[in-house]
């Protein structure tokens, strides 16, 4: 079995989805988990934390690279994920695969779509929530090459602007790989991107296309539900990904077996289990109205704040 570790430098306070994020990572007990964090990160098993401030890990960055790089802020971490490899090569080196990803998550059973097969590839999924690289010296490199038309990675390091040098659509790492090496990449979308709130205030897979959803986690498995024609229909997840969802409450006492909604992370029903979950799907298009016109305002203060 090919080893993988998924790495996060995090610096400030957790997400409300982390306990959420912490239960699913320790039902994949053969994945490892890699933080480089200020925050309150109790080690596990399979979860390795070295403690540090953000300066600490600013001039471990620094010491990757032979120009002045600005890593200013931690928000601007995200545009070095695709050099992980390469700036942290001293704790990965015994790893086959590396990673990085997000905390405000859960997992699958991530051995069940990441397979030996799969596994043969040298780039997956390639998303800010979720990507793995092979770990090996001219893939950890591969974010250094240069490619017309493609951004260069000197650029990007040495500005304070944030260029989405990692992701899809702004012609970053991603698109290179997805474009230059497709041979090379696994490209499926076997996840779920749960919609923002000024989207749909209900859950819709903007990956795979179900609407009004909730997600269901037992033992290490996640499912993605919906009542479609009157009937109760589940499908497996890699992960779900919750994108601001700051208002999410985590009630949970049983990580056992869950549910995440759009209000909240929830025990598992044990009565009149049907009827909740139909009422949990259901279509919220007045809270739909209401966090679009929220986001509306508040894009408008913003813009009127910057005049």
């Amino acid at each position: 079995m090919k080893s993988i570790v998924i790495i996060f430098p995090y610096f400030g306070i957790l997400p409300v989805q982390y306990r959420m994020w912490r239960a699913s990572a320790l039902k994949n007990p053969t994945v490892d988990f890699m933080f480089f964090t200020d925050a309150d990160v109790e080690p596990a098993e399979n979860i390795i934390v070295h403690k540090m401030q953000f300066e600490d890990f600013q001039k471990i960055a620094q010491q990757a690279f032979d120009f002045p790089i600005v890593l200013d802020r931690p928000y601007k971490l995200c545009e070095y994920k695709q050099a992980y490899g390469y700036m942290l090569h001293d704790y990965i080196k015994d790893y086959d695969f590396w990673g990085f990803g997000d905390l405000d998550l859960v997992y699958g059973d991530l051995r069940s779509f990441l397979t030996e097969d799969v596994l043969a590839h040298k780039f997956l999924l390639g998303w800010g929530h979720l990507t793995l690289l092979h770990n090996d010296d001219e893939t950890n490199t591969y974010f250094m090459k240069q490619v017309e038309g493609y951004q260069n990675f000197q650029d990007a390091f040495t500005t304070s602007k944030i260029t989405f040098f990692d992701e899809y659509g702004h012609n970053g790492c991603s698109d290179k790989w997805r474009d230059c090496r497709p041979d090379d990449c696994w490209l499926e979308w076997p996840f779920d991107n749960a919609s923002k709130p000024k989207q749909s205030y209900h859950f819709n897979s903007l990956t795979r296309g179900w609407q009004r959803v909730i997600f269901e986690h037992v033992d290490n498995k996640l499912f993605m539900l919906r009542f479609h024609h009157g009937q109760l229909e589940r499908k497996e997840s890699l992960y779900a990904h919750f994108q601001h969802r700051g208002f999410m409450k985590d009630k949970v006492t049983d990580y056992s077996h869950f549910l995440v909604t759009p209000t909240a992370i929830i025990d598992y029903p044990t009565h009149f289990v049907s009827l909740r979950l139909r009422w949990l799907c259901r279509n919220r298009s007045l809270m739909t109205k209401y966090y679009q016109w929220k986001d509306r305002i508040i894009w408008k203060l913003g813009l009127s704040k910057e005049k």
